[in-house]
């Protein structure tokens, strides 16, 4: 059967036991990382490889290339280093329509080189707002803070991407620019009135909603609309997306592994991930830890080598592993039923993708 999921894979090749998987659970598509590029060839050969799995229908295949520091695929197997979305923010300050002339041109060339590879989209533009003092994740990545200018560069980028055949792929809806943590690791919550926001954040999605365009969620909660759940699975949430912004196009989570989603499984396994990270490259860890890793895994971090931490670290992973499959089930589950068109699930881990296609087949049975 056919699966609502848009999947990672693990490597530069597509294993047996993936095509297996994906022979039974036909995917809605597929998304590329770092860890599955290689050279011009071999992307070329997988994606070959993933769009035949399924002759009888297209499948999009998708990676983020946004430019600046978003960029799976660099020199030399990308012809240049595309720059940031702050690079055309700032021209744009100075001269509005060589912004946005270049910026389409950008698109256009990254988009060009996309599509000789077998990749359908960017995963761009990105149309979350920049604000002070907010989480960096978007930082750069954002074309600023005058809802006005995003709305105007974005709707360049989308030109650009159109013009060379590849899909844009506005993101985050209804807007991750506010948020104070990083959703891949904690969950944000934006208390910021629904007033405010339909004038700023919200806005420049309802002004690209009329767009030949998909969207993809935010993992975030905002207070104004839904105090409990994140809009990827909030119905209220969703249900503001389509009705009030007016986004009728194909609706796609973020990632389903970003643990902002998971719930206290999420906050241990991101306290885990933090500190191999850390420990990983020799850099402080201990002040911000040290009391966490006690309180959630018992562990006294008192004299304790940076080898040792990493090694009990990824032991409590892989302890965690059951729970937090239990959690990807429920989550997948409560993001199609909350309204997402398709869901991504970017890992490539064979065990999540296994559980994933089990509750949805599941759920279609008891239908």
């Amino acid at each position: 059967m056919t699966v609502p999921i848009i999947f990672g894979i693990s490597s530069t090749k597509l294993l047996q036991e993936e095509i297996d998987l994906f022979s039974e659970h036909k995917a809605a598509g597929f998304i590329l990382f770092s860890r599955n590029i290689e050279s011009k060839k071999q992307i070329l050969e997988l994606t070959t490889v993933l769009k035949g799995l399924y002759p009888e229908r297209k499948i999009p295949i998708f990676i983020d290339q946004e430019g600046g520091r978003v960029a799976r695929i660099k020199p030399p197997i990308a012809a240049r280093f595309y720059p940031s979305a702050e690079h055309f923010s700032n021209i744009y300050n100075e001269d509005r329509l060589r912004a946005k002339l270049e910026l389409k041109t950008n698109y256009i060339q990254l988009m060009s080189e996309l599509r000789e590879l077998g990749i359908d989209s960017p995963c761009a533009p990105v149309c979350d707002l920049s604000f002070e003092g907010a989480s960096d994740v978007i930082g750069d990545r954002s074309f600023g803070n005058n809802p006005d200018k995003v709305i105007d560069l974005c709707k360049s980028v989308i030109a650009g991407i159109q013009h060379s055949g590849g899909l844009p792929f506005i993101k985050h809806i209804p807007g991750h620019g506010r948020a104070f943590v990083d959703s891949h690791f904690d969950l944000p919550i934006v208390s910021t009135p629904l007033e405010e926001l339909e004038t700023t954040d919200f806005k420049v999605f309802k002004e690209l909603a009329s767009e030949k365009v998909w969207a993809m969620t935010a993992h975030i909660v905002y207070t104004s609309i839904d105090s409990n759940l994140p809009a990827t699975i909030s119905k209220k949430i969703i249900d503001y997306i389509r009705n009030n912004i007016g986004f009728k196009g194909k609706l796609v989570s973020d990632d389903l592994c970003m643990y902002a989603l998971h719930g206290e499984v999420g906050k241990k396994r991101s306290t885990l991930k933090k500190v191999i990270n850390l420990a990983e490259k020799d850099l402080e860890w201990r002040e911000d830890y040290s009391q966490p890793l006690k309180e959630l895994f018992d562990i006294n971090t008192y004299q304790i080598t940076n080898l040792a931490i990493i090694e009990l670290c990824k032991k409590n992973l892989a302890k965690s592993k059951a729970e937090f499959l239990a959690s990807l089930t429920k989550v997948t589950r409560m993001t199609l039923d909350a309204g997402c068109n398709l869901a991504l699930h970017c890992s490539g881990d064979i065990d999540e993708m296994r559980a994933i296609c089990n509750v949805i087949t599941q759920n279609e049975e008891i239908k």
